[in-house]
Protein backbone atom coordinates (compact mmCIF):
# COMPACT_ATOMS: atom_id res chain seq x y z
CA UNK A 1 0.00 0.00 0.00
CA UNK A 2 1.33 3.59 -0.89
CA UNK A 3 1.81 6.37 1.67
CA UNK A 4 0.44 9.64 1.85
CA UNK A 5 2.34 12.25 3.29
CA UNK A 6 1.46 16.22 3.95
CA UNK A 7 4.00 18.40 3.77
CA UNK A 8 4.02 21.74 4.40
CA UNK A 9 5.57 24.86 3.37
CA UNK A 10 6.31 28.34 3.43
CA UNK A 11 7.73 30.85 1.03
CA UNK A 12 10.86 31.98 1.34
CA UNK A 13 9.62 35.90 1.51
CA UNK A 14 7.65 34.53 4.76
CA UNK A 15 10.18 32.57 6.40
CA UNK A 16 12.07 35.20 8.72
CA UNK A 17 8.91 36.35 9.95
CA UNK A 18 8.15 32.56 10.87
CA UNK A 19 11.33 32.16 12.72
CA UNK A 20 10.65 35.27 14.19
CA UNK A 21 7.24 34.15 15.68
CA UNK A 22 8.77 30.79 16.88
CA UNK A 23 11.05 32.88 18.75
CA UNK A 24 14.49 31.09 16.82
CA UNK A 25 15.56 33.68 14.17
CA UNK A 26 18.42 35.32 16.71
CA UNK A 27 19.87 31.75 17.21
CA UNK A 28 19.84 30.67 13.71
CA UNK A 29 21.58 34.14 12.70
CA UNK A 30 23.94 33.91 15.39
CA UNK A 31 25.04 30.19 14.59
CA UNK A 32 23.78 28.68 17.63
CA UNK A 33 21.66 26.33 16.27
CA UNK A 34 21.93 22.88 15.36
CA UNK A 35 20.77 19.76 12.96
CA UNK A 36 18.81 17.72 15.44
CA UNK A 37 19.76 14.48 13.49
CA UNK A 38 23.20 15.38 12.35
CA UNK A 39 24.73 18.13 14.88
CA UNK A 40 26.03 20.57 11.74
CA UNK A 41 25.13 23.64 12.10
CA UNK A 42 22.23 25.56 10.87
CA UNK A 43 21.90 28.65 9.29
CA UNK A 44 19.13 30.45 7.29
CA UNK A 45 21.20 28.77 3.76
CA UNK A 46 20.81 25.62 4.92
CA UNK A 47 17.60 25.01 6.87
CA UNK A 48 15.64 21.86 6.05
CA UNK A 49 12.83 21.27 8.32
CA UNK A 50 11.33 23.18 11.45
CA UNK A 51 9.19 20.22 14.04
CA UNK A 52 8.26 20.57 17.35
CA UNK A 53 10.61 18.98 19.71
CA UNK A 54 9.28 18.29 22.94
CA UNK A 55 8.48 21.69 24.28
CA UNK A 56 10.83 23.31 22.15
CA UNK A 57 11.00 24.04 18.32
CA UNK A 58 14.17 21.95 16.58
CA UNK A 59 15.60 22.18 13.19
CA UNK A 60 17.27 20.43 10.67
CA UNK A 61 19.69 21.03 7.84
CA UNK A 62 18.76 20.86 3.96
CA UNK A 63 20.92 17.19 3.58
CA UNK A 64 18.20 14.61 2.49
CA UNK A 65 19.39 12.09 5.19
CA UNK A 66 18.31 14.56 7.53
CA UNK A 67 15.40 15.68 6.35
CA UNK A 68 14.31 11.78 5.68
CA UNK A 69 14.84 11.16 9.15
CA UNK A 70 12.62 13.95 10.35
CA UNK A 71 9.78 13.34 8.15
CA UNK A 72 9.83 9.96 8.25
CA UNK A 73 10.79 8.73 11.79
CA UNK A 74 10.29 11.98 13.57
CA UNK A 75 12.73 13.23 16.18
CA UNK A 76 12.48 12.84 20.12
CA UNK A 77 15.14 13.72 21.51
Amino acid sequence: MRKVATVKAIYDSDLKQLLQNLGILDKLIAGELSCAVCGCLVDLDNLGTIFPLGNDVGVSCDSSRCIRVVTTTGVTT
